[in-house]
């Protein structure tokens, strides 16, 4: 018999809103495959993901190349379940503001398969004080960051979340919502 799913999530991830999360499926012949997913918990849900599969004895080093960056902690350890309900409730939260997860999505969700999410008691809080908090990351282009900021302020208003862009030269908007000024 296979142990159960595992996830793997890094410690700080409601603390910082962003992190690596992955859900780890041992198999009986010594694999091990993996769903791993860049979470966003306050805005956009799954940033990224991917599915591989690894040797039991190369999956912890993958764990720690993975987390190694999750400012200076290994990840905390939870069940199958608990992972699968995160993912899906980020992905539910982030479709009700109007964003779609990652492509590659459904690649690193198979990994949950069979896995009940209501096996898991704990409820997920998203967002930031009660609004999504959109902060802009160092990949997000100036056209990545004014559709996220048109699709808030169409969904929710001008205040009806919070966000944090990078700082922009002097004299240059921080953000162009289309309208001329």
């Amino acid at each position: 018999m296979n142990p159960p799913p595992k996830t793997f999530c890094a410690h700080n991830l409601f603390e910082i809103g962003k992190g690596h999360l992955a859900i780890a499926r041992y198999k009986s012949d010594g694999r091990v495959e993996a769903g791993v997913f860049l979470m966003d918990v306050c805005c956009l849900g799954v940033k990224d993901a991917f599915f591989s599969q690894f040797s039991a004895a190369e999956f912890p080093e993958f764990l720690e190349d993975v987390f190694k960056g999750s400012h200076g902690g290994p990840p905390v350890e939870h069940s199958g379940a608990w992972g699968r309900k995160l993912v899906e409730g980020a992905v539910e939260y982030a479709r009700r503001l109007g964003f779609a997860p990652h492509p590659d999505f459904k690649q690193g969700a198979k990994v949950m398969g069979g896995i009940n999410p209501k096996e898991c008691s704990e409820t997920f809080v998203f967002g930031s004080e009660g609004k999504p908090l959109y902060v802009a990351g160092p990949y997000d282009g100036e056209a990545k960051r004014n559709a996220v900021m048109r699709t808030l302020t169409k969904k929710l208003g001008p205040q009806g979340f919070h966000f944090i862009l990078p700082l922009e030269p002097e004299g240059e908007e921080d953000f162009d919502d289309g309208e001329e000024k």
